[in-house]
């Protein structure tokens, strides 16, 4: 289902490619390291967070293995969707943030969606990525258009994997992606960026913990993915 949803992202960058830029696809891991000070905060409130599903933990970092990804290799616009995800808990209450998605537009910014699985809702997150992208880049929804006209099955099973993963828990944005870099090999790269808390996962918090001190803009940590190209 996440590579099916890539896929769909992988259909708006491919009608944005230039001539001197292709739309790739990537595997690999993504390593997320807590700040010094998200850590204290939720240390200080007694939650404890656990990896879940493919999600490992290795030292005070967290690793999640990317399910499918698609970029430009010029804009580096794109797409990285994740296996597994984490458990937040505090005595007998819980929650878990799973299947993390980074999407990149360039010029709109970086978000990191992700499902709270067992709630409904917030598909518009997803949506409005994939809608600020075509406005950018008119050429892009007009190759959408053509596909959808003249490969109609291809076109439901697009559709149906973006309505899949938003049914299987409400999107929220987690976090906004900001200071990203990359770092380039033969056909591989480390792509960079910090993790700011966003305002729906400080709610989600401060309901966990029944406390108020989480809000938007806390340094989460940093994320490095490691990608290489398929194929």
């Amino acid at each position: 289902m996440l590579a099916a949803l890539a896929a769909a992202v992988a259909l708006l960058l491919v009608g944005a490619a230039g001539a001197q830029a292709k739309v790739v696809e990537l595997t690999g891991t993504t390593t997320f390291t807590p700040s010094a000070e998200a850590t204290q905060r939720i240390s200080s409130v007694a939650i404890s967070i656990t990896p879940t599903g493919q999600a490992t933990r290795e030292g005070n970092s967290f690793v999640f293995p990317i399910a499918a990804g698609f970029g430009n290799t010029r804009t580096y616009s794109g797409l990285l969707a994740h296996k597994g995800g984490l458990k937040f808990a505090q005595g007998s209450r819980s929650a878990v943030v799973r299947n993390f998605v980074a999407v990149r537009v360039r010029g709109a910014g970086a978000v990191l969606l992700a499902q709270i699985p067992g709630l409904k809702g917030g598909c518009g997150h997803l949506r409005q990525a994939l809608n600020e992208f075509a406005l950018q880049h008119p050429a892009a929804a007009k190759r959408v258009r053509h596909f959808a006209r003249n490969h109609p099955k291809g076109t439901r099973h697009l559709l149906r994997a973006v309505r899949n993963y938003c049914s299987g828990g409400r999107v929220i944005v987690l976090a906004r992606l900001t200071n990203l870099s990359k770092e380039l090999t033969y056909n591989s790269a480390l792509l960079s960026a910090d993790l700011e808390l966003s305002g729906q996962a400080a709610r989600l918090l401060n309901r966990l913990a029944d406390v108020s001190g989480f809000h938007a803009g806390i340094p989460l940590g940093t994320a490095e993915s490691r990608v290489t190209v398929v194929g």
